[in-house]
């Protein structure tokens, strides 16, 4: 079976991965993730669906700035992966890791979500290929993101994922590097 790739849109926002129904806390899923877009937790709207329309409205505002700033990966009718970049601009919680800040003329991947039991079937090369793809037909320059040196469970995988997609390490910290592709 194969890959579908899609944008994240108005049309499919409904789709991105929600686990708020056996959730604790935070972790709620994609659709209510401000992670990036919100440095300070205590900042974020109080209850699941103020926080789905921030996430809503953020997208809506980078899209109409941007352009489309989030893909979907379909195995069959399953989601199966998420990501999300923009501008660095768009992201205030760039520049809190150690190894930061990302280059202003890179797109930034602030996440690459692949849910463990559909990690190791390509959906996450898939995935950046799409944003290449993409970002090239937008003439932007390089893409960067931060990697966890030793676990894939961070928002965007590890260090050796990104490499093996073609990416170089440009700076490290104790836990993650900022990697970097050169469209």
């Amino acid at each position: 079976m194969s890959i579908e790739i899609v944008d994240v849109s108005e049309a499919s926002f409904h789709l991105l991965f929600d686990w708020s129904g056996r959730a604790q806390g935070r972790d709620a899923g994609c659709k209510f993730c401000l992670y990036w877009e919100e440095p300070d937790p205590s900042k974020w709207p109080g209850s699941l669906s103020e926080r789905k329309g921030t996430k809503r409205q953020w997208l809506r505002d980078v899209e109409a700035e941007y352009g489309p700033c989030g893909k979907l990966a379909f195995l069959g009718s399953e989601l199966v992966g998420y990501a999300q970049f923009s501008p660095p601009k768009y992201l205030p919680k760039v520049n809190e890791y150690g190894c930061a800040p990302p280059s202003e003329e890179a797109i930034f991947v602030s996440c690459l979500f692949v849910p463990a039991q559909a990690r190791g079937r390509g959906v996450g090369s898939a995935l950046v290929e799409a944003i290449l793809r993409d970002l090239r037909a937008r003439g932007a320059q390089a893409v960067e993101t931060f990697a966890r040196k030793d676990s894939p469970n961070n928002p965007s995988g590890p260090v050796s994922f990104w490499l093996r997609n073609g990416f170089h390490i440009v700076r490290e910290d104790g836990d993650f590097a900022l990697v970097r592709r050169e469209l």
